[in-house]
């Protein structure tokens, strides 16, 4: 049965264990189809690096890395992408610091793995 999935997921520099957001572990038996992934942080300065992925059995996947003012409050993934059962999104923001949040948007269909697999993508 396909689900659509809008999600946010945010924390505060000062007080998160580190400066990575992340979305959901993907349940079992399912594939996140996500079309739209958006890494926020809205008082960054010009030169701080955004980076965005995906965490496949524990090692990073990187989808997008982005700094200077091309990536002015927020870096958004250039194409579609899918997340498998037991993988998450993460979005990192090294030089983040205050209260202000840092914050990753993702939206998609979560398909069973038998969708997924009829609709041959």
């Amino acid at each position: 049965m396909r689900q659509v999935y809008v999600n946010k997921w945010c924390e505060t520099p000062n007080t998160a264990p580190s400066l990575y957001v992340y979305s959901d572990v993907i349940r079992p038996g399912y594939v996140l189809h996500v079309h739209t992934c958006f890494a926020h942080n809205p008082e960054r300065a010009a030169n701080e690096i955004i980076t965005m992925g995906i965490i496949d059995a524990g090692r990073e996947i990187i989808l997008r890395s982005r700094a200077g003012a091309i990536a002015k409050e927020g870096m958004s993934a250039l194409k579609d992408f899918f997340v498998g059962e037991g993988d998450k999104i993460f979005a990192y923001f090294p030089s983040a610091t205050g209260t202000d949040p840092i914050e990753l948007h993702v939206a998609g269909v979560l398909l069973s793995l038998d969708e997924w697999r009829e609709k041959g993508e």
